[in-house]
């Protein structure tokens, strides 16, 4: 290039409606000789390289974040943390942290965009060389496309060639910056996760049958016979343990036990098999007639009724407060607890129920809530308080888990969630007569129980249930002799990774269009271009001869001149040629 390449036009440079930056005006056969020489097999290595890695770093990090990260926990600090046990803790095995999970994301990302702009980047001079030979290229056109990668509108919408060649730069323009939507489609979620593979004791839960299911009387069998104190405990201790096992959500169809065996336990930790209180309302009906009330309850006032049924229970009578629900048996013929034979049993039948609903005013809004508004009231006399009647159908026992279907859901206490059967046990009849008193205990503490207003069906079996879980828990922990061995995972909190599947495909999607866009560009190029695909561009201005462009003066308003590119020993330098006529 000699200094005859720096001398400015004369014609002025009309920016809008500049010429085409080139056009074929040298003779046709001109250089076709050079143009058709292929690119050595080298060299298309290096030039379709990057791509290559794009699609398979792309499709890497979408297996890792869908097979690998999603669903799966990691560690919050330590990568081999220890995990509390009944007998202490226990170091686990090692596993990633999240941020160690955060960090390989971020690093593989920034790899695949560095891929990418390793094909996008000289991309643009190919393109342009193709679109200077076939259709022609304004130089602004030319500017928009080296500066930004992106095509102009004009040039866009010329030919079906130029549309897809300008979605291509339009969709490596958008996969290098939805970086954000793979990384937004993780969300990390505190949760306890059972650890499975450790070697724990066994927990020896308290069981009120040996291994033959004989019934084993406890040392305090007498005591509870014959104390009237200890009885009265025990209800006490039942109601407390309503407010560790339970809070106002009614949780329909959970069966509880508290068990102070596994308070070291984190919560979600797996047990292997243990056995729960199970009360189960099959319907509730309520009274419309008095005439459908059985004669024990017509002849005597609720409240009385209410007070001998609690009279009947071995915790003994409370104080009845409004919105009290208990269940009363066969007042005319009744069982005493004392009679009971400690046998195993379940417990099938109807028991008629009264509710003690406090005043017309809260009767015509809970009529609302659940309670028929054609409900039989009976209002006290004396009191003016009015009461309602269902008979309720139920079945009592107990339901045994197994296969570690059961878990911790709160400190010192078992859960179940899954459908278990109605099993027989010799504390049912014992729990489902205490369960009036501690039913009534409920309601004046009033804290872990629904509130009536919200859902009356649901208040009235959370109850019923609770009351008589409570009772059955309280009586297994004071008259049980014997154990039962139990299997457990215990519980390692950490944070598990719920991946958003359909931004993880969406992010994939726009990667591979990239792919296969510049599939179809190659093939493009190999129809309507006589040219080779450019290799390294890097210093692809320095080869282009631009002599018969027209300039606008100097392109540098800074300088008054030219700068020269030369070579010195092998080194290319550069200096400022004011007159651009004459080297300097």
């Amino acid at each position: 290039m000699g200094p005859r390449d720096l001398k400015p036009s004369d014609t002025p440079f009309d920016p809008i409606s500049a010429p085409l930056l080139y056009q074929n005006t040298y003779p046709e056969d001109e250089g076709k000789d050079l143009a058709k020489k292929k690119l050595p097999q080298v060299a298309w290595v290096s030039t379709l390289l990057p791509l290559a890695m794009h699609f398979i770093i792309s499709t890497g990090i979408a297996l890792i974040v869908l097979c690998y990260v999603s669903d799966r926990p990691f560690n919050t600090i330590h990568r081999r943390p220890y995990v509390r046990t009944i007998d202490g803790q226990l170091p686990t095995s090692f596993s990633l942290t999240q941020s160690d999970v955060v960090a390989l994301l971020s690093t593989l990302i920034v790899v695949q965009k560095w891929a990418l702009m390793g094909w996008v980047v000289p991309l643009c001079w190919s393109i342009a060389i193709i679109l200077m030979e076939k259709y022609g290229l304004y130089r602004r056109d030319l500017k928009t496309l080296v500066k930004y990668r992106v095509l102009a509108p004009r040039t866009y919408f010329a030919s079906a060639p130029t549309f897809v060649i300008g979605t291509l730069l339009l969709a490596s323009l958008a996969a290098n910056s939805i970086s954000p939507l793979l990384t937004g489609s993780i969300v990390w979620d505190p949760q306890n996760t059972p650890i499975r593979y450790l070697s724990t004791a066994p927990i020896p839960f308290l069981s009120a049958e040996n291994e033959s299911g004989d019934v084993i009387p406890g040392s305090f069998m007498d005591l509870y016979m014959s104390s009237d104190t200890l009885r009265q405990d025990v209800a006490r201790w039942g109601s407390g343990l309503v407010g560790i096992a339970w809070k106002r959500e009614p949780e329909k169809g959970v069966l509880k036990v508290v068990s102070k065996l596994v308070e070291t336990l984190a919560i979600n930790s797996t047990v292997e098999t243990v056995t729960l209180p199970y009360f189960a309302i099959h319907s509730v009906e309520w009274i419309r007639n008095e005439n459908d009330l059985p004669a024990y309850a017509r002849n005597i006032r609720p409240e009385e009724a209410m007070q001998q049924s609690l009279n009947l229970s071995p915790g003994g009578a409370v104080t009845i407060f409004t919105g009290a629900s208990i269940l009363v048996p066969d007042l005319s013929n009744p069982t005493n607890w004392s009679n009971d034979p400690w046998v195993s049993r379940t417990i099938e039948g109807k028991r008629l129920l009264i509710h003690s609903v406090g005043s017309m005013d809260e009767f015509k809004y809970m009529s609302t809530r659940g309670l028929p508004p054609d409900a039989y009231l009976y209002v006290d006399k004396v009191t003016e308080e009015p009461f309602a009647f269902a008979w309720v159908t139920f079945s009592a026992g107990v339901g045994k888990c197994k296969n570690y279907q059961c878990i911790v859901s709160s400190s010192s206490t078992i859960q179940s969630d899954a459908r278990i059967s109605l099993e027989p046990h010799p504390f049912t009849f014992q729990a489902l007569e205490m369960a009036a008193t501690v039913s009534a205990a409920l309601v004046y503490q009033n804290t872990s129980i629904p509130y009536p207003w919200e859902n009356f069906d649901d208040y009235i079996e959370a109850l019923l249930v609770r009351s008589y879980s409570a009772a059955w828990n309280a009586i297994s922990n004071v008259m049980s002799a014997s154990q039962t061995a139990s299997g457990y995972y215990p519980a390692l909190p950490g944070l598990v990774a719920k991946v958003d599947h359909a931004r993880v495909f969406g992010w994939l999607g726009l990667q591979i269009s990239v792919t296969l866009l510049s599939v179809v560009f190659l093939v493009l190029h190999r129809n309507i271009s006589s040219f080779p695909l450019l290799g390294d561009v890097t210093l692809v201005a320095f080869y282009l001869d631009t002599v018969s462009l027209p300039e606008s003066g100097s392109p540098y308003s800074s300088l008054h001149g030219a700068l020269k590119v030369h070579d010195e020993d092998k080194q290319l330098k550069v200096r400022l040629i004011q007159d651009r006529d004459t080297e300097a």
